[in-house]
């Protein structure tokens, strides 16, 4: 009994002792807590304090019907590093600064005209208070004046911007989404490139517009897109399924809105390292908008004209990333991909090649009628 009962005693010294080592969870009331919903990062005027950067916090409110309208309020900090400039934001507030609720984070576009990138996701790879599903784009002119416009349409459940990327709001196919794991992939990655949308402002201030995109790589000068070659990055990535091409040919005008489209590609690699892309593309639609009436039995010659305009739009369009030296489909991944590492070019070689790559497109358009008219 006697030796039972030191057993007893001996377990529980055991158990106490071990609890003493415990650490406790970090936990703050609520009240305590300031949550921001976006991130903005530019280049400042000051070249010792370079980095800028500005956060949106949600100001609480006991009631959307008592405050119908959003209430935000806003940080601005200079600093010489990123941390440095977040640390000194927390001096500006008697509540922590939590980033676990941010879904957006915006470079101002001059910051990233001189290529840091990369210093900038190295912060926010490495803080855990960061999401890496937080979306990335690019603010123009600045990252500040894009987080601290408020629209008119915008109600305080709910930021009008973040409709632009989740999916749930607008469709718009000249809208690029990018999340911040898959941007830091791209900028790792050898192979594809990354890309980041461009939000601008309306000139009264009112609404946000997003109709272009930067193409990024390593070292590189940023390349801008315009709408149309934005629109067409989307449709040949699939990352949309709607999209509009005009045609303008032999007489015929009209909008083909398409509604499907099936991209295959494939990289081969002749003598001399000559670098060949076949497209097998298939659009499918219908006709939006004519300014000549349409008769459905002439379907076959509509869909001549839609593939001579779509090869020729496509064809431009990997021009200029050639020409540029970007990649943003991914065709040096899947080069890599399919060749065994023996028989690899380098890096350095692919790219050389892949701006003198032949370009081969096979277009097969299915426009399915010409429209409803009662």
């Amino acid at each position: 009994m006697q030796k039972t009962t030191n057993k007893t005693r001996l377990f529980i010294l055991l158990i106490l002792s071990m609890l003493t080592l415990l650490s406790g969870c970090e936990f703050k009331d609520i009240d305590k807590v300031t949550f921001i919903s976006m991130i903005g990062i530019d280049q400042s005027d000051n070249s010792d304090k370079p980095f800028k950067v500005t956060v949106k916090l949600y100001v609480p409110t006991s009631s959307f019907k008592q405050s119908p309208k959003p209430q935000y309020a806003y940080l601005t900090e200079n600093g010489e590093t990123l941390s440095e400039a977040i640390r000194l934001l927390e001096t500006h507030s008697d509540k922590k600064l939590d980033f676990g609720h941010a879904k957006l984070v915006i470079i101002g576009e001059e910051l990233l005209k001189a290529n840091k990138e990369k210093e900038i996701l190295d912060l926010l790879i490495r803080r855990p208070d960061i999401q890496l599903i937080s979306w990335v784009a690019v603010g123009r002119p600045t990252a500040e004046e894009i987080i601290k416009m408020v629209p008119k349409s915008e109600t305080a459940a709910y930021p009008a911007i973040f409709n632009y990327f989740d999916d749930n709001g607008t469709e718009s196919p000249y809208s690029v989404s990018t999340f911040l794991f898959d941007f830091r992939r791209r900028m790792v990655e050898s192979g594809i490139d990354a890309i980041l949308p461009i939000i601008e402002m309306e000139q009264e201030e009112s609404q946000f517009k997003i109709n272009k995109a930067y193409v990024l790589a390593d070292g590189k000068k940023p390349h801008e897109l315009s709408s149309h070659n934005t629109m067409l990055y989307n449709l040949l990535s699939m990352n949309i399924d709607i999209g509009d091409l005009i045609v303008n040919e032999e007489g015929h005008s009209f909008i083909a809105k398409i509604d499907t489209i099936k991209s295959k590609y494939k990289v081969k690699v002749q003598n001399d390292n000559q670098v060949r892309l076949d497209l097998d593309i298939k659009l499918f639609g219908y006709v939006s908008e004519s300014k000549q009436s349409m008769q459905t039995k002439l379907l076959p010659q509509y869909n001549q004209l839609l593939e001579a305009e779509a090869k020729k739009s496509i064809t431009d369009f990997f021009t200029e990333m050639l020409e540029a030296g970007y990649d943003p489909l991914g065709f040096g991944l899947k080069y890599k991909a399919t060749t065994l590492p023996n028989q690899r070019m380098s890096m350095e070689e692919w790219q050389d090649a892949y701006k003198n790559a032949e370009i081969h497109l096979n277009i097969t358009s299915g426009i399915k009628s010409t429209g409803t008219i009662q």
